[in-house]
């Protein structure tokens, strides 16, 4: 029924072809049956449930991995121990996401509600290195924070990586909340960069088989290229508020709405925290300044 990856490994075409609020899974049909991420579409969350999945494997606790968990009481959930609290717990959900930092609780409650995300146990907390062993098949866990403080990706044999939410795309990395490390994020890349896989399955791209070098490259330059404009931007000193308004994030879109908006700002708070820690950015009161 699913493309094979590798011997008893298959890659799960989310809907729309991955984008959010969807995720490409991964289905392991072992002598342990694994599902990695669970919001791959109604479709495939039906045929899951009449096939007994054994472990769900959430790769970090943004509500497009972390969807269907709760469909699967039977099931164990394995997850990073720093993202584990925001999957177990709807307010620490929010408080990753920096709702309540910048007085948008109400916000936070509506965007968990229309993503349609459940709060779920975490039975069992993953850890960088950690080969997890499901009978043929074995993979190995990698801690690549910076999306998210427990955000994994996973290295299958054959140097096949699945890399989540590292994933390749001409927008470039999401740090659009208050939970993300853009130093940490910087250092992931990179990391991923170092293992040259052969191939990579990523959450929101699928397969990317060509140029994977030069591809990731192109993707981190991204946060280097945004942050340049926003250092541009401080020639005069300006707010949080006003920087938010020059959309050096997101780009031109046509719909800016509170949502996205307070998106950008969460963004741009990740750069300024990264700039004033390495110097290159001074604040007085609200204002922000070039050194």
């Amino acid at each position: 029924m699913f493309p094979i990856v590798k011997n008893k490994i298959s890659f799960v075409e989310a809907p729309d072809r991955g984008r959010f609020p969807y995720a490409h899974s991964l289905f392991i049909d072992d002598d342990v049956k694994v599902l990695i991420d669970t919001s791959c579409g109604k479709n495939y969350i039906d045929y899951f449930l009449n096939h007994n999945i054994d472990i769900i494997i959430n790769s970090h606790f943004h509500e497009d991995h972390i969807m269907n968990n709760y469909q699967f009481p039977q099931a164990e959930i394995w997850a990073h121990s720093l993202d584990a609290p925001a999957i177990r717990s709807e307010e620490i959900f929010a408080d990753y996401y920096g709702f309540r930092y910048f007085n948008e609780e109400k916000m936070g409650k509506m965007f968990f509600d229309w993503t349609g995300a459940k709060c779920s146990p975490v039975h069992r907390e993953i850890i960088h290195g950690q080969i997890l062993d499901f009978g043929k098949t074995k993979i190995q866990v990698l801690h690549t924070p910076g999306h998210t403080p427990g955000h994994c990706c996973f290295l299958i044999e054959d140097n096949i990586l699945f890399s989540s939410d590292i994933e390749m795309s001409s927008f470039g990395p999401w740090y659009g909340h208050l939970c993300s490390d853009l130093d940490e994020y910087i250092k992931s890349i990179k990391y991923c960069m170092e293992i040259n896989p052969s191939l990579i399955i990523s959450s929101h791209r699928g397969y990317i088989k060509d140029d994977i070098q030069k591809r990731m490259h192109n993707y981190l330059n991204i946060i280097y290229q945004k942050e340049e404009r926003l250092l541009s931007s401080l020639k005069q000193p300006m707010t949080l508020d006003q920087l938010t308004e020059l959309m050096i994030f997101h780009g031109p879109i046509k719909n800016f709405n509170r949502l996205f908006r307070l998106w950008e700002k969460m963004a741009v708070f990740i750069h300024l925290k990264r700039l004033l820690a390495s110097g290159e950015v001074k604040q007085v009161d609200d204002y922000y300044y070039l050194r």
